[in-house]
This record gives structure tokens, C-alpha cells and sequence, in this order.
């Protein structure tokens, strides 16, 4: 077993990787060809407002550095000295590009927000590919005496032994929570909801919106989409929902959805619902077509990725597949709150906008810059594993994206510290938010992840 560890500051410390950065990109998205260009022929300059996307979904750049640099607590500029190591656990060949946003993030914290405290900061990167890799990579963290915060981007892979290995030694902040065993370890918080929050979010929004009594349900035969269902259909089967499952493959190809989709009788349910990766979303879609069934779907924010949106593109023009409704919200919808417009002009400061919208990219970028942002209030100088645990469990908000009220520690799912779920739709060949914070009307989860609390 080989273990890969890579220690990682910045592009400019390292001098710069553009080339890496379109490398991951392009097998992030697939069939999108991203263009190699110099900064001068970069994107657009995002200090002025694109009449594509409309005033609500820009941010200018000098806007968008002074709102991250507000968020991380950085003293500015470039960062000096001698790093801060932090451990980094990825699964990098499922999600290439979240390492396009690893390169991002950390180019802007230590070249425009003086680092933490002053310092660069240093990733330690593990590459978690198969499940004997979690408990190597907390291994090698747990062993270093100068790492005492871990991160995590996505991962597929021994969870439990991951940031179980890591308990006394080093604290641990995921990106977000993918299987079961993260969403109850009392080694590491998450301040999103994750995959089991969607399947939460989506269960209460189709009841109370959509308000079906049959729902086709196709989802991935995996640790997320499995522990997903299994929160989803008591929901929906407990406000009366008839619900027929059906689990597919994670590379389940269109063909292989379609006979799923007929099995869980999709043709005459009120609704169907897609718990899936992004190419299962490309999958899925086109098994809708060639079935020429009209569904209305409920899926979540990864079935709107660079990839999907793409691929609907070339086939019928528009972003999104019309009518869809997408649970957990999107970069992509009309409103976005101040910290997603702020990550979306820094990834096209830095050449990445083109995947700013994939699965991996905001999740990781997020957490790389909370990072900072805990270790700022800290203070590096001076810093403990139990100093630094003691802030990552307190953090309180606001989040970079996730909105409403952060909680750590309320069992059952101690780790998870985010309690309301968006949605978005995509309808008339534009986005529209359904439900959020911003308009007042979040789907609030609480009541299933903290039952009688």
C-alpha cells in the first residue's frame, strides 16, 4: 500500500501551476475543454457585474478579497516565514477537482490574506483511495507533531478509521460528511450537511411542497446514497409517501438507470427523486430521454455540476434539465448569499471558474479558507491541538455557504453541526430559488437530525 503524502503551501510560494489546475479541471469535468491561456487572457474580470449572470450573483474582485479576508481574520497581504502544517485527506482520483481548488485556496490565503497569523499555510496531503488508506493517512497525521488540525475534502474511504486514529492527537474539520460513520464520529464536526442532510432536505421538501403519494427513488449503491435512503424513505413513507427504491452502481450508465427507473416505476410516480454523482445525473438524464418520459425530478445540488450542465447544453441549450428542482440549493440560482458570490469571483480571479461549479471545488475551497479562519482565532503562535479542537467544535457562523444556525455536538449526529437545507430550480431557462434562508423559507431539519432536542 503506498500512501501518498505531499506537503503543499501555494502556487506562489511554489511558483505558479496553472497548468495543474487546468489538468484537474479537465478531468473534473470530462467532455468541457477548458482553454489554456495566460492571466491576461483569463476570465472575464469579475469586478464588473456580467449581464449574463445579473448584479445578484457577481461580486467585484476587490469586494470579494476584502469579504474573505474579513471571514479568515488574516492580517493581509502575503504571508512570511516559516509555514503552518495542516493534514489534508482527499480522495483525489474520484475528485479531481477539488485539487484544482486546493491550488486556489491556498493562493489566496497566502498570497492576499497574510496566511494565519502571518505564516503560509502548508497542506499535508493524503490521498485516501482505498479504505486501508484512512487509517494510514491518520496514521502519518497523527504521528507528525507539528500537524494538530486535519481537514478533510472528500472522502470515500475508510472514514470512521481516518478520524478515529486522529482522536488526542490532532483535530479534525470536514468538508463535509459523505458516509454514515461521519455523521455520528465524535472525532471531527462538519459545518455542512452532507449528503445524509440532502437526503433529509429532500424527503421534507418534496413533502411539504411537492406533496406526492408515490416516489421513484433511484440513488447510488454506496455509503452516501444508501445511508441517504435510509433517512429518506421513513420521512417520506411517515407523511403517507408510497416510496419504491431502486440502487444503482455509481457508474451506472443511462441504460442502467433506464431499467432502474422503469423498475421503481418512474413513468407513472409523482415523483421522482435521483440520489447520484454528477455522471449519474448525466446518466440519469438521459435515460429519462430515451424512456420520453416527463418526470418531475427532486435531486440535489451535484446533479447542477460543470459536467452535467454541459452536457444539457449541447442538447438542449439550457444549464439545467427544465423544471428539475435541486436540494441543497446552487451556485448557480439568481440569490446567493455574499460568501458564494465571493468564492465564485476569486475562482475566476484565479483561472478556475470553469469549475467553480463542480462537486468537490466549493466544498473543499470552503474548508481550506475555514481553516484559516479557525487558526486566526486561535493564533498560530500559540496554538494546541486542544486549543484549536475547543474552536473547531465552538464555531458558531456565519459559514461560507451554509446558511442558518451552526451547532456542534448535538447527538445524534454530533458531527454535524448545519441544520437547514436550500433548494433551487431550474424552470423557463432560468434559476430560481425555492426555498433559503434568503427568502426566508429554509427546509429545517433539525427536527430528524437532533429528534427531541
Amino acid at each position: 500500500m503506498d500512501v501518498r503524502i505531499e506537503a503543499r503551501t501555494s502556487a506562489r510560494t511554489r511558483g505558479r501551476r496553472r497548468a495543474a489546475v487546468g489538468a484537474a479541471a479537465f478531468l473534473a469535468v470530462g467532455s468541457l475543454l477548458l482553454a489554456a491561456c495566460s492571466e491576461e487572457e483569463a476570465a472575464p474580470d469579475a469586478s464588473e457585474p456580467s449581464a449574463e449572470d445579473g448584479t445578484s450573483r457577481t461580486m467585484g474582485e476587490a469586494e470579494a478579497i476584502e469579504w474573505m479576508l474579513e471571514y479568515s481574520g488574516g492580517p493581509g497581504g502575503e504571508a512570511e516565514g516559516e509555514p503552518y502544517r495542516i493534514g489534508f485527506a482527499h480522495s483525489d482520483a474520484f475528485f479531481p477537482e477539488g485539487e484544482a481548488a486546493v491550488e486556489v485556496a491556498l493562493e489566496l490565503v497566502n498570497s492576499e490574506l497574510g496566511g494565519v497569523g502571518g505564516r503560509p499555510l502548508e497542506l499535508v496531503t493524503c490521498d485516501v483511495a482505498t479504505p486501508q488508506d484512512g487509517a494510514a493517512c491518520g496514521a502519518r497525521f497523527a504521528n507528525d507533531e507539528e500537524i494538530d488540525l486535519v481537514v478533510s475534502g472528500l472522502v470515500l474511504h475508510g472514514n470512521a478509521d481516518l478520524y478515529g486514529t486522529l482522536d488526542g492527537k490532532a483535530a479534525a474539520l470536514m468538508s463535509t460528511p459523505l458516509d454514515a460513520s461521519d455523521y455520528v464520529t465524535p472525532h471531527a464536526v462538519s459545518y455542512t450537511t452532507g449528503a445524509l442532510g440532502a437526503g433529509m432536505g429532500g424527503a421534507v421538501f418534496v413533502n411539504e411542497d411537492l406533496r406526492p403519494k408515490t416516489t421513484a427513488l433511484v440513488v447510488t449503491d454506496d455509503v452516501a446514497g444508501r445511508g441517504g435512503a435510509s433517512v429518506l424513505t421513513p420521512i417520506a413513507e411517515e407523511a403517507g409517501v408510497e416510496v419504491a427504491q431502486v440502487f444503482v452502481p455509481p457508474t451506472a450508465t443511462a441504460p442502467e438507470i433506464a431499467a432502474a427507473l422503469q423498475a421503481a416505476g418512474a413513468a407513472t410516480a409523482d415523483v421522482v427523486s435521483l440520489g447520484l454523482f454528477e455522471q449519474g445525473c448525466i446518466a440519469a438524464y438521459d435515460a429519462i430521454r430515451s424512456l420520453s418520459i416527463d418526470p418531475l425530478v427532486a435531486t440535489t445540488g451535484v446533479c447542477a455540476g460543470d459536467a452535467m450542465r454541459e452536457h444539457v447544453r449541447a442538447i438542449e441549450g439550457g444549464e439545467a434539465p427544465e423544471g428539475w428542482y435541486f436540494v441543497g440549493g446552487s451556485l448557480l440560482a439568481d440569490e446567493l448569499p455574499e460568501g458564494a458570490r465571493a468564492y465564485l469571483a476569486v475562482m475566476d480571479r484565479y483561472g478556475a471558474g470553469d469549475i467553480a461549479h463542480s462537486v468537490a471545488a466549493p466544498l473543499v475551497f470552503d474548508v481550506i479558507v475555514t481553516a484559516a479562519k479557525v487558526l486566526n482565532e486561535v493564533g498560530v503562535e500559540n496554538a494546541t491541538y486542544e486549543a484549536i479542537d475547543e474552536a473547531v467544535r465552538g464555531f458558531t457562523g456565519p459559514a461560507m455557504f451554509q446558511s442558518g444556525p451552526i451547532e456542534c455536538g448535538v447527538p445524534p449526529y454530533v458531527a454535524v453541526c448545519a441544520s437547514e437545507v436550500a433548494v433551487a430550480r431550474y424552470v423557463d431557462g432560468g434559476w430560481e430559488l425555492v426555498r433559503s434562508e434568503l427568502k426566508g423559507n429554509p427546509v429545517d431539519i433539525s427536527p430528524y437530525l437532533r429528534p427531541g432536542g
